[in-house]
């Protein structure tokens, strides 16, 4: 691999995401006229249980099929990249038409037990048809992204949003009118039909890129399930205790002495208006995680420590530095932003909040990437399966006696539990020490321009003109600090132009 690409693959995945979450977020606002919010409540309710039962039946294929690829990939096998991948399919498809069946014969029951509408009962089915689908297309991303081709991944990506809309309305506009339940249904057969299309696009250029022959007597079922069962075991369990999570907090917000209006209210604003603000910015972090996972492994099979002492330093420091600058725009921007988005001064307060732990959850996506690109995803399995049991527990216990304080409460100490405990791990197992005065400077300069930022932000200015004002004061202080301070110097610097493309004039 080139010199710079992975963080140039990071751009290329994030400019792609940013595309497609942009297209999505304009297609939600189309939904929402033509449905109407009962329409899309019910929506939301059925993609949670299609998000559990999807994960259950993937089984943690998609980052099995990358890691064994990228190791075949780093020891020099074309051959053994392509066993992979047949092994990943024929597993994938196997776990996703079991977990098809069962979610078909259940559909009924989730409907009136889980979310409480029959109507939901049709377009369970259709996910459960289409699941076999969903779960091979995971395996092909995986594959195209431990090889390198991005490029072609993110176009078909792009190929598949489209062709997901233009299904969508067409059904919509045809047959669903305004019936709740048809509209529904034509928005999973829209996704489905254009995950199926582009699955085969998928598959054909596979099939025209030749990887030689597959090795003889080269093991590979025995290394998938030592991927999968952990993997399958961890997402599952976090899916499951995930859900009880949402359905604990309007519940114990209304026993903490408010109504059930206001809890929803409150649950609505955390989670349905603040955290989207937050967790935006985190498409570069996931777009790196995913990268580092196929990268690290092909530098683990060929024993490069050298190599791996160098991502963890370069990913951790910008990561620091990028996420660090995420917050502080989120705590000055708070008030204006929200009021812009949502007319919401209760939406700025959260997000206030809760913005200096977005420092704490991108590092810990980040840190995740790396653990599973090292080999190390039972580790991942441990640390997530105590901080999620710990999250039920302690929301169980706290939420009716404290209310957003117990709340608030129990999502700080449990993420910064499960980061602390997954930095150390990685320290660990790569030997690299991180630079304390490194961190203590770009965590001042944060501070200090969020302050500066934020007092911009709170003249009496028109929402927008003060969020470009503050957005303007922090990029100067921050800027100018980092440089006084020596957090960012001259090697950074053409680090970036190398990764952008950009070169000096002189």
């Amino acid at each position: 691999m080139k010199r710079h690409s992975l963080f140039r693959g990071t751009l290329l995945l994030t400019a792609a995401n940013l595309g497609l979450r942009g297209s999505a977020m304009c297609f939600q606002v189309y939904l929402s006229n033509r449905i109407g919010a009962a329409g899309i409540g019910l929506l939301q309710l059925i993609l949670s249980v299609s998000f559990l039962a999807m994960t259950i039946s993937t089984a943690g294929v998609r980052v099995a099929a990358m890691y064994l690829t990228a190791e075949e990939y780093g020891a020099r096998r074309p051959g053994g990249m392509r066993k992979a991948l047949l092994c990943c399919l024929l597993y994938g498809l196997i776990a996703s038409v079991l977990g098809g069946m069962i979610l078909h014969r259940a559909a009924d029951w989730i409907a009136v037990s889980w979310i409480r509408d029959i109507r939901a009962a049709s377009s369970l089915r259709v996910l459960a048809w289409a699941m076999p689908v969903n779960c091979l297309w995971s395996v092909m991303a995986g594959y195209f992204t431990a090889c390198g081709r991005l490029k072609p991944l993110v176009w078909v990506e792009l190929l598949e949003q489209l062709l997901s809309i233009l299904a969508t309305v067409a059904l919509l506009g045809l047959w669903a009118g305004s019936d709740v339940e048809r509209a529904c249904i034509s928005i999973h057969l829209g996704n489905s039909t254009a995950t199926g299309i582009t699955l085969v696009v998928l598959l054909g250029l596979a099939l025209g890129h030749r990887t030689g022959p597959i090795p003889a007597g080269l093991s590979m079922w025995r290394r998938l399930f030592r991927l999968c069962v952990p993997l399958a075991a961890n997402d599952t369990l976090r899916s499951a205790l995930s859900t009880t999570e949402h359905l604990l907090i309007p519940r114990g917000l209304s026993r903490s002495g408010g109504s059930s209006e206001q809890a929803m209210a409150d649950y609505g604003t955390i989670h349905g208006m603040v955290f989207p603000v937050m967790m935006f910015p985190a498409i570069v972090f996931l777009a790196l995680a995913d990268l580092l996972v196929p990268e690290l492994a092909r530098c683990r099979a060929a024993l490069d420590r050298r190599r791996i002492h160098h991502l963890t330093d370069r990913c951790l420091r910008m990561g620091l530095l990028f996420s660090a600058a995420v917050a502080g725009l989120c705590y000055a921007l708070s008030g204006p932003l929200c009021d812009l988005l949502y007319h919401s001064e209760t939406a700025g307060l959260y997000l206030r909040l809760f913005s200096p732990l977005v420092v704490v959850l991108f590092m810990d996506t980040l840190v995740d990437g790396m653990h599973k690109g090292l080999g190390e995803q039972v580790y991942c399995v441990r640390v997530n399966t105590l901080t999620n049991l710990l999250d039920v527990v302690f929301l169980f216990l706290l939420l009716p006696r404290f209310g957003i304080a117990g709340y608030f409460f129990t999502f700080t100490l449990t993420h910064f539990l499960n980061f602390y405990l997954s930095l150390a791990h990685l320290l660990t197992v790569t030997g690299y020490t991180p630079r304390v005065s490194y961190i203590c400077k770009v965590l001042g300069c944060t501070v200090a321009a969020a302050l500066a930022a934020g007092t911009a932000a709170a003249l009496s200015l028109p929402s927008l003109v003060a969020c470009l004002l503050a957005v303007a004061v922090f990029g100067v202080v921050f800027g100018v600090l980092l440089l006084s301070t020596a957090a960012w110097t001259a090697p950074d610097t053409r680090w970036l132009r190398s990764v952008t493309g950009c070169r000096s004039l002189h």
